[in-house]
């Protein structure tokens, strides 16, 4: 082998270890059918990717990658001030969707996934304080649904601009201070005492009325008396009864007049 073919030869072996390294920096990206991506070339925004498995030079080309999929943030609490100026911390769970990635990332710092939660949580920040101050602390603890209710007509404009969707946004906690929990306890305590001392005064007058028809009704007809007088031995276990009864109308007095010593008999007889 001459000088020629061996300078031949060393330029191919050279060819082949530069392709091999410029090969070796495409790199292999997978998006997923439930997944956004984005492909930049330089930092130049150029298209979305499609999905399916694509081969880059990476530099000069780079890649965003976000999930299509409805997904739920959690809103830090924060204090705000009720209308009757009382403060209370409220934490929202917003449920979101991303529509149009490349929006999102021209209205808001988002690099990822994970930075939704900075760039949207200041968005709300101001409708929360606007929609709590609406309200009274109590108007707010049983609806629960009027604040997010403010709070998403407020933002979801803002939001569907920016290539997000707002699906849904609830109340997550409420919480108040000590002494707030304290005097709604005590408040419902003092709620069901009264409640109970109600039922118990209402069914102490229904028993009264009871009593007061049972008296009219035995006052006009003197023979109830007596079915109730036999009622009441009839169930009662203390022992044998002797009851003597006036069906003729008589009264007692009348009776025991009638009874003679000859009726009775004398007291031999009875020994």
């Amino acid at each position: 082998m001459n000088e020629l073919d061996t300078l031949i030869l060393a330029v191919g072996v050279a060819a082949l270890l530069l392709a091999f390294a410029v090969l070796a920096t495409r790199k292999k990206v997978t998006i997923y059918d439930w997944q956004f991506a984005l492909l930049y070339n330089g930092g130049v925004y150029k298209r979305s990717l499609a999905p399916g498995t694509h081969r880059f030079f990476a530099p000069p080309h780079s890649w965003i990658i976000f999930d299509r999929r409805p997904q739920f943030i959690t809103l830090p609490g924060q204090e705000v001030l009720t209308r009757d100026a009382l403060g209370v911390k409220v934490t929202l769970l917003a449920e979101i969707q991303i529509e149009d990635p490349a929006k999102l990332v021209r209205a808001f710092p988002v690099s990822n996934q994970g930075d939704l939660v900075n760039a949207i949580y200041p968005l709300l920040q101001v409708p929360i304080r606007e929609a709590a101050s609406t309200y009274t602390l109590d108007e707010i603890i049983q609806n629960r649904d009027a604040l997010p209710e403010l709070v998403r007509a407020a933002a979801i404009e803002r939001l569907n601009a920016s290539g997000l969707k707002l699906v849904k946004i609830s109340v997550r906690d409420i919480m108040i201070s000590k002494e707030l929990r304290e005097a709604y306890a005590a408040s419902a305590i003092a709620q069901k005492t009264a409640a109970a001392t109600l039922e118990r005064a209402r069914g102490e007058v229904a028993a009264m009325r009871a009593l007061s028809n049972a008296a009219r009704m035995a006052q006009g007809n003197p023979e109830l008396m007596q079915l109730r007088a036999l009622q009441a031995m009839q169930n009662s276990n203390s022992g044998r009864h002797t009851v003597v009864f006036d069906f003729a109308g008589k009264t007692a007095a009348s009776a025991a007049q009638t009874v003679t010593d000859a009726d009775i008999g004398s007291d031999e007889d009875l020994l």
